[in-house]
């Protein structure tokens, strides 16, 4: 008897269980993240402001609990799970704390988040201009201090931004391939844009490739997929740097592009991946062919025509 009267009393509050309203719903999800973000400020690593760390919070659970990302650092020359920072491989704190050009493959609109997860300190990422004129999008990447480019010409205000931005020690983030890689090739063509910044600002290049991630048909898609991201940090590279390795009357951009072949030649080749030429991009680079792993196939998947 007692027992059902006691049911009763709590009839209201079982039902509302059962069936939330929205604003629970809206609550809960407030709770969780806040939740989340108050303990990612006190035991996240990395050189984040208190304002960055509310920033990346959503990013940083994601990434635990629906992206599952793991982070990978080169020892020895092997693989291995890792903790170490982005950052810290530049010996940021330390008396000989350099800037960088990271760059990574390119196979999902949210890879600048893998790699922020892995950072330890904010990646100011170069990205085309007209996702900044995407409504909410355009606002979370001015948040992010995302870099606005041009990708059908050259740049010199987002070049110089970048340079500014990498010699003060920051971290400017690029994918080399300008355009998301939906090919069976691990790489289409690339330009050399990221190690021409490095050279003339005077950093390493930082190689990343990003395993699993996954594209749907919008920009949006990929942020409720669930799927298993591994992420790989090379050594900072600094062949461009050394002058023993710029050939007589070698340009800045013949430089560059020997630079930037070498870099992501050797990031999958340390990867045990099958070896292919990493090829340099045309004038008309985003209209030309991309070759698959398959053979000559266009970016939508045709053959081509001989």
């Amino acid at each position: 008897m007692l027992i059902n009267e006691l049911l009763l009393d709590f009839s209201p509050t079982l039902a509302v269980l059962d069936s939330p309203s929205p604003v629970l719903v809206v609550l809960l999800i407030l709770l969780i993240l806040g939740t989340t973000t108050a303990l990612w400020m006190l035991y996240r690593p990395g050189r984040y402001t208190p304002f960055e760390r509310i920033l990346y919070a959503p990013v940083y659970l994601l990434g635990r609990l629906l992206w599952r990302v793991e982070v990978y650092g080169l020892r020895d020359g092997q693989w291995v799970r890792d903790s170490v920072m982005l950052d810290e491989l530049l010996g940021k704190g330390t008396p000989n704390a350099s800037g960088a050009v990271v760059v990574a493959n390119h196979r999902s609109s949210v890879d600048p988040f893998f790699v922020q997860l892995a950072a330890g300190a904010r990646v100011h990422w170069m990205v085309a201009g007209e996702y900044f004129r995407v409504p909410v999008i355009g606002h979370l990447l001015r948040a992010y201090q995302a870099i606005p480019t041009n990708r059908g010409g050259v740049d010199t205000a987002s070049t110089k931004r970048a340079m500014a931005i990498a010699k003060a020690g920051g971290m400017v983030g690029m994918f080399p391939e300008g355009r998301i890689n939906r090919t069976q090739s691990d790489w289409m063509t690339v330009r050399p844009g990221a190690a021409l910044i490095a050279l003339r600002a005077g950093v390493p290049i930082v190689p990343i490739w990003i395993e699993g991630a996954r594209m749907g048909s919008t920009v949006w898609s990929p942020l409720l997929m669930p799927t298993r991201v591994r992420i790989y940090i090379g050594d900072p590279n600094r062949w461009g740097l050394d002058p023993a390795n710029r050939a007589d009357e070698q340009s800045d951009r013949g430089l560059a592009e020997a630079w930037m072949q070498r870099v992501l030649s050797d990031c999958t080749k340390s990867l045990g991946r099958e070896e292919a030429p990493i090829r340099l991009a045309g004038a008309q680079w985003l209209n030309e062919d991309s070759l698959s792993a398959d053979g000559d196939v266009k970016q939508d998947g045709t053959q081509r025509s001989e």
